[in-house]
């Protein structure tokens, strides 16, 4: 009887393996991804077997740090003491406000290994977040426009039924501003232009992500 189970299984799995390979025009998808914490959907359409249109949507999930600083460094990389935010520890949120929508190309370069993508579009969105300083002066950081995308990822292969696949990727975004309320601080103002310093000092943000979906 246990042979008979053991039968059935594996036939089952092969049955389900077979029909997965059949070839999916579109595709439907969630996704998760992070450092900057988010969720989004998609939408993929194959252009040919070896290329997938997918037009999305992401929203970013409010994530609160306290005790959170920006380490400032001076050229050499040490520690910058100079600096207005020497030391000093805020309470952060980040994610709020923040939504994007685009359209990246998926390309599969290799015949025999079609589960390996090079990704690339960008698309326009908005970044925020917001820091309490010790004195609680309030800083709302806001960026927006156009971004790029370039990335390596793995399976969404175009078949139908359940695909998934893992990204990795950098994002090229827009500046930063920053609109501040000084509190009690009588800092607060040179700490909101560093703060926007900081912020447009690198535009190059690394993303990570883990989608599933499934294939028509």
């Amino acid at each position: 009887m246990r042979n008979r189970y053991t039968i059935f299984l594996i036939a089952l799995l092969f049955s389900f393996g077979s029909a997965a390979q059949e070839f999916a025009k579109n595709s439907v998808s969630i996704n998760t991804s992070g450092p900057v914490q988010a969720f989004g959907f998609a939408w993929g359409h194959q252009l040919t077997p070896k290329t997938t249109l997918t037009v999305f949507y992401g929203q970013g999930v409010p994530n609160s740090i306290s005790d959170w600083n920006f380490e400032p460094t001076d050229a050499a990389g040490d520690p910058n003491t100079a600096s207005s935010l020497y030391g000093i520890e805020f309470d952060a949120e980040f994610g709020t406000n923040s939504s994007w929508q685009g359209v990246n190309l998926n390309y599969r370069p290799f015949d025999n290994f079609d589960a390996f993508r090079v990704v690339f579009g960008g698309g326009v969105g908005s970044l925020g977040g917001t820091l309490v300083d010790p004195d609680g002066a309030r800083y709302l950081v806001r960026g927006g426009g156009t971004f790029s995308y370039l990335g390596l990822g793995y399976g969404l292969k175009p078949v139908k039924g359940f695909q998934w696949g893992v990204d990795l990727g950098i994002l090229r975004t827009g500046t930063f501003e920053v609109n501040w309320s000084p509190g009690t601080s009588n800092s607060a103002w040179p700490r909101a232009i560093e703060i926007m310093e900081q912020s447009n000092s690198g535009h190059w943000i690394p993303n990570l992500q883990l989608t599933v979906g499934w294939g028509f």
